[in-house]
């Protein structure tokens, strides 16, 4: 009978070790996945920052363009002549004039539109939603940028 006991004790001891070697093994398992986890959330962190980059470059790009055109197309019109323009950033762009050249510029790249007249738009940032406002008054094309 003692032997017997010793062998039940020996049998729930053996439960509880695998039991806990189940749990560890879990642990383990779980502590993986984390530092797998760890590894691999700045790399699509990075990458997704550079997409970000590059959306705001390509929209620099076309606010310039758009710019131009419309400014090229309101020396045709006549005064009082207004255009609005609306934009959304990625991430930041940046407006500002000097002189007779308006500066668009992005995280990575600036562009500009030069101007007949010069323009006063100080150094601005946009993260939103933002408004380039063209008005043709007085045979002069002014632009104005609303943040919205």
């Amino acid at each position: 009978m003692f032997s017997r006991k010793s062998m039940i004790f020996n049998n729930i001891g053996g439960l509880m070790n695998s039991k806990a070697q189940s749990s560890l093994e879990y642990l383990l398992l779980l502590a993986s996945f984390f530092a797998v986890l760890g590894l691999v959330l700045p790399v699509i962190s990075a990458t997704t920052q550079s997409f970000l980059g590059a959306e705001d470059d390509l929209l620099a790009k076309h606010i310039s363009q758009e710019v131009q055109e419309q400014v090229n197309l309101m020396a045709f019109l006549g005064n009082g002549s207004v255009k609005q323009l609306e934009f959304i950033p990625a991430k930041f762009i940046r407006l500002y004039s000097s002189g007779n050249e308006l500066f668009i510029e992005s995280e990575n790249k600036k562009f500009n539109v030069t101007f007949s007249t010069p323009q006063l738009i100080l150094k601005q940032e946009f993260s939103g939603k933002f408004l380039i406002k063209i008005l043709k008054n007085q045979n002069t094309v002014q632009v104005f940028v609303i943040q919205s």
